[in-house]
């Protein structure tokens, strides 16, 4: 009976549930993709129902999604570097990277688009809201990829 017990792990080991090499990345990267999403809604929200404040939580939103895309991206790749030791990327793997890179770059410039307008005091325009409809379809192609390789979903 007490082997039982010593085989078991630690729930509270925090050195090895940071540094188990696949766990990071499937959790980090909904925070960019859930600011993201929260921005984009939020920026809707604001022009349809007239109210700045919302503009300004939009904004906030954005720049937390900016904020932690560098985060998903290098737990991505630690995740390929330590579970296929830095083999040659191919199909869905291969497109979830290319999706994944595309999705944090729409944000960064997104993040940097409303940056700009903040600081001149304009609102965004009909471009602005161009490139996040393409950024929200780059997510959502990124995260079904995803759920594909993780087994969440089924192709």
């Amino acid at each position: 009976m007490n082997m039982l017990f010593a085989a078991a792990p630690n729930p509270f080991d925090v050195k090895a549930a940071l540094l188990a090499g696949h766990a990071q990345h499937p959790v980090i990267v909904h925070f960019p993709i859930a600011l993201f999403i929260a921005s984009a809604v939020f920026d809707v929200v604001a022009i349809w129902r007239k109210q700045p404040l919302l503009a300004v939580v939009a904004y906030f939103n954005l720049v937390g999604a900016a904020i932690t895309v560098p985060f998903a991206i290098a737990t991505g790749l630690g995740a390929w570097r330590w579970q296929l030791e830095g083999a040659r990327l191919k199909g869905n793997l291969e497109l979830h990277l290319i999706c994944g890179l595309t999705s944090a770059a729409l944000i960064l410039v997104l993040c940097l688009i409303r940056s700009r307008l903040r600081a001149k005091g304009d609102s965004p325009r009909a471009a602005y809201f161009a490139i996040m409809a393409l950024g929200l379809m780059m997510v959502t192609l990124t995260g079904h990829l995803g759920g594909i390789l993780s087994g969440v979903e089924t192709p």
